[in-house]
């Protein structure tokens, strides 16, 4: 008898434990917290603003030359046109002493255009003129060869350009018009006149100041 009750004891007890075991697993671990922010920045220093800020503008200061703004702009213009005189001067000692280098082939070219024009002088019909131009044509183009022989490179006579407008004009634009005037249009010949004037005057001027140029 003790022992079937024995038996029943430890069965109830096994039920006991195996009921115990089925029950609901413990509840889970909260989730850690999260961590909490990080402590604001210091606030920059003085010496931080100043190595990494934007630099500082620099501070307007008074002019101290006792002269008003009209006085200083008209200082500066006048330092300004002082300049451009003294690089005109500086430039036209360097052609002076170029040309005074081919002086006798600047009177030669000279010579034969002055001699050229006054040969149309002559010239009474636009027949003469066909003919004076005609005649002279090949001492023309001999006049223009030397003068290139003048200033080959360009940029060193102050002459050599109106030499040539010259030489063109005696060979086409002079006659053209002298012929003209002849049938009673006047004003092409007073135009290319004036401007042969006008040019003869500006190397005449320049070789007598040639001539006396000190190197």
């Amino acid at each position: 008898m003790r022992s079937a009750l024995a038996v029943m004891l430890v069965a109830v007890i096994g039920l006991g434990l195996s009921i115990g075991c089925e029950k609901e697993p413990p509840p889970k671990a909260p989730a850690p917290a999260a961590p909490p922010p990080p402590p604001p920045a210091p606030a920059p220093t003085a010496a931080d603003t100043t190595d990494a800020g934007p630099p500082k503008k620099p501070k307007m200061v008074a002019p101290t030359d006792g002269l008003s703004l009209a006085d200083r702009i008209a200082k500066r213009q006048a330092d300004e046109k002082k300049l451009a005189g003294e690089l005109a001067e500086q430039e036209k000692t360097r052609l002076l002493k170029y040309d005074k280098t081919k002086l006798p082939l600047h009177q030669q070219v000279f010579a034969a255009i002055k001699k050229a024009r006054d040969a149309y002088a002559k010239a009474k019909t636009k027949e003469d003129v066909e003919k004076i131009r005609a005649g002279q044509q090949k001492a023309i183009d001999a006049t223009g060869k030397k003068m290139t022989t003048i200033d080959p490179k360009g940029g060193n006579s102050n002459v050599v350009t109106d030499y040539d407008v010259m030489l063109d004009a005696l060979s086409n634009g002079y006659p053209e018009a002298l012929a003209a005037s002849f049938g009673g249009d006047k004003k092409p010949l007073e135009d290319v006149t004036a401007e042969l004037d006008k040019r003869s005057k500006k190397v005449e001027d320049w070789l007598a100041e040639v001539k006396t140029f000190k190197k």
